[in-house]
């Protein structure tokens, strides 16, 4: 062999050798050395995140998770540097909670940038450090106070009437099922557009889904690749590859879209009872601004918050109903002989009907709308969590569906029981605290009460007018549901009768 060639091939086997040792000491750190090797889990995702990325691109994300904890109990290491926990009793306040009492002097734990990212131009209000989250927080939290609710009550009401009514007139013409997981989508995105824009996409009124809709949700399926391209950034070569250029655009155009519709709003002078109103009016006080680009951000943030997860919880109860139909019988029973008239479904009568925010409750718990979790990074010096020891930089979440789902928390977990939150001894040692379906702490979701009156609503006024009857062809629905991040859904094929009153 000539010496040349020798070389050569002298120097290849030693950068073989040097990358065996290499792979090999990396993967024996992960397993027995790193700071989380006393976290259980499968060891292959102790030493490489391709196992929870191919489920992450396969939508089987929360089947995995689930399943891992039904394996290895309460805290579970689903790659090299995540942690899942289900023990939410305690977890919540450790990772989410106000830093008082045995976490007083401890930074909030910081959104998981792999999983959060930020708008096209400068940030909001989700991803925002905890200076400007506050000052937000300031501004945009009278839109969403009781006080408020109260004055919303009429155009909430309206687009609730309005989706009962074209559900009526469709049902009463065509006898063929409804796809009731895209009759919510038009109805709550309608309600918030027209509270932040003034105007609705008018979804309702020409049963279609409007584009911007569309680019929205195809904007959401591309989130799972900023979770890519966050730990293999080489992948940014590969990405027009792996999704389309119209994906790639979404964010973008979506955003775009945004801007116009609130600079429309601004300069429409209206003292109309919404959220934009109330934004307007208290913007400046107190040294809490909120600049035209940060308007603009929260807006988008907003109107996708407020609408697509919302009517995935409405799906969600819908079928469950429909498969449990028992309690679609007890339901009927409260909310039929509660009002003896359409018109006296009101917010504050929703509020107080123990059994639908029982059905409401159990349905949160079953289906969660941000089923994977609120992912955190542990700050500097780690954290206890649920009395384990989690190194700094961690990625950590409670899995809202695992946890809604595990012996560990719940009686009969995957039954459906609403029972279990009305004093129901059988289910008295569940741990209901360990659902948190709207987050927790310091930075839980503003708009909890618009979206429990807009659930309460819906639900009671479908009930009260409507026999429904799920479509065999949807019997499967939520095992065909997949996360995309957020669930990403099916058609729910439901036959709709109006009920006939003396």
């Amino acid at each position: 062999m000539p010496e040349g060639v020798g070389k050569s091939w002298a120097l290849i086997v030693s950068i073989t050798a040097l990358s065996i040792a290499y792979f090999a000491g990396r993967i024996i750190y992960r397993l027995y050395f790193h700071p989380l090797h006393h976290i259980p889990g499968p060891w292959i995702n102790a030493v490489s995140r391709i196992p929870y990325a191919r489920h992450l691109f396969a939508g089987t994300t929360v089947n995995n998770v689930k399943a891992l904890h039904d394996k290895y109990g309460e805290v579970v290491r689903l790659s090299p540097n995540e942690v899942s926990f289900t023990s939410g009793d305690t977890a919540w306040q450790d990772i989410y909670g106000f830093r008082t009492n045995k976490h007083k002097g401890h930074l909030n734990m910081r959104k998981d940038p792999a999983w959060y990212a930020p708008p096209p131009v400068g940030v909001h209000i989700i991803v925002a450090n905890d200076e400007d989250h506050s000052r937000y927080r300031k501004v945009m939290s009278h839109s969403f106070s009781e006080k408020a609710l109260a004055k919303q009550e009429v155009l909430l009401q309206a687009y609730v009437d309005l989706l009962v009514n074209r559900l009526r007139e469709v049902t009463s013409e065509d006898h063929a099922p409804q796809d009731m997981t895209q009759w919510y989508n038009w109805t709550t995105f309608d309600i918030m557009a027209d509270l932040l824009f003034g105007e609705p996409f008018g979804c309702l009124q020409d049963l279609a889904t409007h584009e911007y809709i569309a680019l929205l949700f195809n904007a959401l399926r591309g989130f799972r690749f900023s979770y890519v391209l966050f730990y293999w950034p080489f992948a940014r070569r590969l990405r027009s590859w792996i999704v389309d250029q119209k994906t790639m655009n979404s964010r973008v155009e979506f955003y775009g879209w945004i801007a116009k519709q609130t600079q429309k709003r601004v300069e429409r002078e209206t003292q109309r009872s919404d959220i934009m109103t109330e934004i307007l009016k208290h913007n400046g006080e107190k040294g809490a601004e909120l600049s035209p680009q940060e308007l603009v951000n929260n807006n988008g943030v907003m109107m996708t918050a407020g609408s697509e997860t919302t009517a995935t919880l409405l799906s969600g109860v819908t079928y469950l109903l429909l498969k449990n139909p028992e309690t679609m019988a007890k339901l009927k029973d409260e909310v039929r002989g509660r009002w003896k008239s359409y018109g006296d479904i009101t917010i504050d009568e929703v509020n107080n009907a123990p059994y639908l925010l029982a059905v409401l409750h159990e349905a949160l718990r079953y289906f969660p709308p941000v089923p994977t979790g609120f992912e955190r990074r542990v700050g500097k010096g780690g954290e206890f969590v649920s009395g384990y020891f989690i190194p700094e930089d961690t990625a950590l979440a409670v899995s809202s569906y695992p946890t809604g789902h595990s012996e560990r928390n719940f009686r009969d977990p995957d039954l459906f029981v609403p029972e279990r939150w009305m004093g129901d001894p059988r289910y008295a040692d569940d741990k209901k605290a360990s659902i948190q379906p709207f987050s927790f702490g310091p930075r839980n979701c503003l708009g909890k009460n618009l979206a429990y009156a807009e659930m309460r609503l819906i639900v009671a006024k479908i009930v009260w007018t409507f026999d429904l009857e799920l479509d065999p062809k949807s019997d499967d629905w939520m095992e065909r549901c997949k996360v995309m991040t957020l669930w990403e859904k099916p058609e729910l094929a439901v036959h709709a009768k109006e009920v006939v009153r003396d």
